[in-house]
């Protein structure tokens, strides 16, 4: 209804003079609720600030938000507000109901000031500009070093991950908004108020319908008030009133008022609770589950980060705000959840590692490649070394100093390939490392390493060993050069007594000047002989020791692997299906004598190194001698011989032993250390993780849940099959005409309305097909359904079968280790035993060692990326089985060695773990289940599995 209202004219006389004192208490009453009216409306009409608005908006979010959790059989341990932290990039650091204009396309900017000659919004620009999208000062909280780099360990990495990834926050505004679509869903519940004002002048001539008039109005459309209720019935109700003063001609008023109601409640079609309160139960439900799909995206995310995982599950956001019946969710042709069977597994694949945990293994296994052309540059050495003795020396066959130039210029060939290699393979690193900090959320100019002491165990030989083999191939290649200048400086002849070829060698200050220098060159070497006696010798009778430790893991481990072997092997049905492997694996015997024999062998390098030291004074104190007091009366033939000895020949043994002995130590630290590696402790079979993953899967919950509402929307549909039958009831009570009263509500003036309704069921063949389409889409969301767990069942033997693979290829991995390190020993014999014989290296020298080299390099790779693999498979079988937990900061609880039968007695999203106990909030009982069939030591075929009644729920007692 309209309230419309005039001003009273200057005219006090004439007729209003007849007026009561009770018609003007009754004008000052309508005038004062006309204005309070009009005053009520007109605030509406501004309306709060948008600020307002935006955190009421957070407020009920969160409130939603924290009624769901406490629904959630596993409550989520972390916040999930949208707000972004002051140390994120994504940060906002101006006014959210007042941003400034970001920079703008030049061109495009013109037409928002004029477009098509008409000049645009003037204030476009009143909260002035940014020329930054991002937080301006973000980077200021990023822990980077004194060299301003950013060192990354796997917890950083996540947690700057949270901090700064897009996807991540995305994630979290997908959550806010599915709770703004229950609150959407909820206010069509609400009963809901309506009132406004208007004001105007109207003006009419003589021949106008009124005839001469003129009127001043205030008016209203009243306050209304509308409610829909569950069961498909709605009301609607409102109070007006209406005053209007003439302007013109007498000068009169009349003042009415009305109440009105309409009542409409559906008895067939678009009735009752299972069509009504469709939307609102899937806003509820699609908001439950995607707080349990954000709890796995958070762990999915976690495993992305560290191990390169796809992320399976997302939150996912269905009508409330812009739903319009059911279209606006996902509805119709696709579920009213649409899909909600992603995220089994991705089928049999096991993935390898990438993100943090892939980084970290490309950076080992280019520091194996780096030891391996260290180890090939020594070699090098060793050969051009031998080449500079056949060369003193002269022998009888020439084709012994062209066999070993060949052998030099081979190793140099496999040198200079393995050097191209590590180049590709670092730039290849820097690659993936600049993809990592994308994944982040970092830009990829920032600086970052990682180190992280995940992997150590599996460098098997320790970096500052390592360095030390670098600097004695530094030193042994300088002092190489030195000796080749000396030995240039000597002139062959023949000695004219015995006809013997006899060298010379004249003190020139050449040989003076290499002489000194070569000198200075070693004096380094007494200060490295003490490093490898005092830092890194300990640290290799530490890991000599920790192998003692592991020793009766490595038996235990040993027998299971062992039992397993033989479970496989006499299976008709088992995952390897393997009949035969190389039982040298299990053989464990040496392990108890292990330790002693690296311990003996590593106290002779003990005894060794120490004994250098007495070889090297002996060196230094000839070098003293040559540099203070020269040659002294020695004849060229004599200087000759004595540089040769004394110094040449001297220096050689020293460094090619040392390197020797330094190799030897290295060589028995990683024996120790590949020994006492150990892989965690999975032992689970399928049928059992298989049931674990049930009870505790939050995606599997949410995959129940949407075959539940695939099953709903055939009884949503079939209602629009029936008639409608309608009842629908209205009336009213105002003031009688000719009354000045709004308050004079009388019953004569009241109406009332009673009517029935009703539409056959004449034309449905729309909804026919709809409801047959409903049908199928069943049918597929039930095959959905078990394929889905077919998946499942696919990921989880996948992943077990893997481990299994691991656990024995690791085996092989260590046996390839021994082999190659042993190949490395041999060569070394074989070369020792061919210098005391004065013979040069052999026409396969250079050969066989780059093949040992090439081979231990590829065994510590293989054992490596076995390991990384196992790792990554078993964090995934932790959040594949639905166990895995985070703390609040996002970070993984390792939870161990895996026990199924700790895991079993986990109630997960089962009915034990449901908050709440048996009785709702609506005061009724919840209902009981059937149980879901147990496939653990079941064969399809047994009848128990597939007798399964899903008839006859039991009430809760």
């Amino acid at each position: 209804m309209t309230l419309r209202s005039g001003l009273a004219g200057a005219k006090a006389g004439g007729a209003r003079g007849t007026k009561t004192t009770s018609g003007k208490r009754n004008r000052l009453a309508a005038a004062l609720i006309s204005a309070s009216l009009a005053a009520l409306t007109g605030i509406s009409a501004i309306g709060c600030h948008r600020q307002y608005y935006r955190k009421q908006a957070d407020q009920e979010v969160h409130c939603l938000l924290q009624e769901k959790t406490s629904h959630v059989a596993r409550r989520p341990n972390t916040d999930l507000s949208i707000q972004v932290d002051r140390r994120s990039r994504m940060y906002n650091p101006f006014d959210l109901d007042f941003q400034p204009m970001p920079m703008d396309d030049p061109a495009s900017h013109r037409y928002m000031q004029c477009v098509d000659g008409r000049r645009g919004y003037p204030m476009w620009d009143a909260a002035g500009f940014t020329n930054s999208v991002e937080n301006p000062d973000w980077w200021q909280f990023l822990p980077l070093n004194e060299d301003g780099v950013l060192v990354l360990n796997a917890d950083t990495a996540v947690q700057i991950a949270l901090l700064h990834s897009t996807e991540y926050q995305q994630q979290l505004e997908t959550l806010y908004l599915s709770a703004l679509d229950v609150s959407s869903e909820r206010f069509q519940f609400d009963t809901q108020f309506f009132g406004g004002t208007g004001a105007g002048f109207d003006l009419g001539g003589d021949d106008t319908a009124g005839g001469d008039n003129s009127d001043l109005s205030l008016g209203t459309t009243g306050l209304n008030f509308s409610r829909a209720f569950a069961h498909g019935g709605s009301l609607v109700a409102g109070v007006a009133n209406n005053i209007v003063w003439e302007l013109s001609g007498n000068n009169t008023q009349n003042a009415t008022s009305l109440m009105s109601f309409e009542l409409f409640q559906p008895l067939l079609r678009q009735a009752g609770r299972d069509k009504v309160m469709t939307r609102l139960t899937l806003a509820e439900r699609s908001l439950l589950a995607n707080i349990r799909s954000f709890e796995r995206f958070r762990r999915g995310f976690y495993l992305n980060v560290t191990v390169g995982r796809n992320i399976d599950a997302n939150v996912r956001r269905s009508g409330g705000v812009f739903g319009v019946g059911l279209s606006g969710f996902t509805g119709l042709g696709s579920g009213l959840v649409g899909g909600g069977f992603s995220g089994g597994g991705g089928g049999a694949g096991v993935q390898d590692a990438g993100g943090f945990m892939g980084l970290l293994q490309d950076q080992l296994q280019i520091r194996n490649l780096e030891e391996n052309i260290a180890r090939l540059s020594e070699d090098q050495l060793v050969l051009e070394n031998t080449l500079i003795e056949l060369l003193t020396t002269i022998p009888e066959d020439p084709q012994e100093i062209v066999s070993q130039r060949l052998q030099v210029a081979q190793q140099k060939s496999a040198l200079l390939s393995r050097q191209s290699e590590l180049v590709a393979r670092k730039a290849a690193y820097q690659a993936s490392l600049d993809r990592f900090k994308s994944t982040l959320g970092l830009p990829p100019y920032i600086c970052a390493r990682i180190e992280d002491p995940m992997l150590e165990r599996f460098e098997l030989i320790d970096r500052d060993l390592r360095s030390r083999r670098e600097q004695l191939t530094q030193l042994r290649s300088i002092v190489g050069d030195l000796n080749l200048a000396l030995l240039g400086e000597t002139e062959a002849g023949t000695d004219p007594d015995t006809g013997l070829p006899i060298s010379s060698l004249s003190w020139t200050p050449a040989v003076q000047e290499t002489v000194a220098r070569l000198q200075a060159e070693l004096q380094p070497l007494d200060a490295f002989l003490n490093e490898l006696l005092v830092e890194d010798a300990p640290m290799v009778e530490t890991d000599i020791a920790k192998l003692a430790e592991t020793i009766p893991q490595r038996i235990q481990q040993n027998d299971q692997l062992l039992e397993l072997y033989k479970t496989e092997r006499e299976s008709i049905c088992t995952l390897l299906q393997v009949d035969s492997i190389d039982e040298s694996v299990f053989d464990v015997s040496e392990l108890s004598t292990l330790q002693s024999t690296l311990g003996e062998s590593f106290e002779s390098l003990i005894e060794r190194l120490q004994s250098y030291r007495s070889q090297f004074a002996t060196i230094n104190a000839s070098l003293n001698q040559f540099v203070s007091d020269g040659p002294q009366d020695a004849t060229p033939i004599e200087l000759s011989k004595q540089i040769r000895e004394e110094l040449i020949l001297a220096t050689q043994d020293l460094l090619a032993e040392l390197g020797d002995d330094v190799l030897t130590m290295q060589l028995i630290q990683a024996r120790a250390r590949t020994e006492s590696a150990l892989l965690p402790e999975v032992n689970i079979q399928p049928a059992e993780a298989f049931e674990i993953a049930r009870r505790n899967r939050r995606d599997w919950a949410n995959a129940r849940a949407a075959l539940v509402d695939s099953w709903r929307a055939i009884e949503f549909i079939a209602d629009d099959l029936e008639s409608s039958l309608d009842i629908r009831v209205s009336g009213g009570v105002g003031t009688l005409g000719g009354e000045n009263n709004p308050f004079a509500l009388r019953g004569k003036s009241s109406t009332l309305s009673v009517g029935l309704e009703w539409d056959a069921p004449i034309t449905r063949l729309q909804e026919r097909n709809t409801y047959r389409q409903s049908l199928i889409e069943f049918e597929q969301a039930k095959r959905g359904y078990y394929e889905y767990e077919d998946s499942i069942w696919q990921l989880l033997r996948a992943q077990i079968r893997q481990l299994q693979v691991n656990r024995v290829t690791f085996e092989y991995g260590r046996q390839s280790v021994r082999i190659a390190a042993a190949q490395i020993e041999l060569n070394t014999d074989l070369r020792e035993l061919r210098d005391a014989r004065g013979l040069s290296s052999g026409p396969t020298a250079a050969r066989d060692t780059i093949s040992a080299l090439e081979d231990l390099l590829n065994a510590q790779n293989s054992l490596l990326n076995i390991f990384v693999n196992y790792e990554v498979i078993r964090r995934g079988l932790d959040l594949d089985l639905g166990t895995m937990e985070l703390t609040p900061e996002g970070l993984w609880i390792d939870p161990g060695p895996i026990d199924p039968e700790y895991l079993l007695t986990l109630p997960g999203t089962t009915v034990e773990a449901v908050p709440g106990g048996d009785c709702s909030r609506c005061g009724i009982r919840i209902k009981n289940q059937p149980q879901p069939p147990d496939f653990r030591g079941v064969y399809i075929q047994d009848p128990e599995l597939l007798e399964i009644n899903q008839v006859g729920f039991e009430e809760a007692p």
